[in-house]
């Protein structure tokens, strides 16, 4: 069984876009839950969680930086319509030991953004968004843990 791993963001506000820090690096076969940071070619970056998209990407710039090599072409449906990308794998690095390695990820234009957190890994686990007291609290654990049902746990 996956050692459970999870993290909270807390806003004071509601927001409209849900965001983390997230370290990339160039894929490693290896564990990378307690890997040396250090030892690694690791960029920390800003990332958007995207439940409507179906595979995570990196920004174009983020790939030329890191000097990643292409694994193949692929089409994403993208809001500009349907574009040919780039493949890459990448190990995720994300709050508080919550790691992914090897992950297939697409190179797109992402504006101001460098990765976006797609269903390949939100599906993984569990994710909450809540808006209580007009606070939005995002959280995210890994392995799913729970089933939570909100009309039969919470109004029955």
């Amino acid at each position: 069984m996956q050692e459970f791993r999870a993290f909270t963001v807390d806003h004071q506000s509601l927001v409209t876009s849900l965001q983390t820090l997230c370290g990339v690096s160039p894929a490693m076969p290896q564990n990378i839950v307690d890997l040396d940071t250090n030892q690694i070619h690791l960029k920390t970056v800003k990332a958007i969680w995207d439940t409507g998209a179906e595979v995570s990407s990196i920004s174009t710039r983020l790939a030329e930086d890191m000097s990643l090599v292409s694994l193949g072409k692929a089409y994403n449906c993208t809001a500009a319509g349907m574009v040919e990308v780039n493949i890459y794998a990448v190990n995720i690095l994300l709050p508080n030991g919550v790691n992914f390695a090897m992950v297939p990820v697409t190179g797109n234009d992402l504006g101001d953004v460098d990765m976006l957190i797609g269903m390949d890994i939100i599906s993984q686990g569990d994710f909450s968004v809540t808006n209580a007291d007009g606070k939005t609290t995002f959280s995210f654990r890994i392995p799913s843990m729970v089933r939570i049902d909100y009309v039969n746990n919470y109004l029955g």
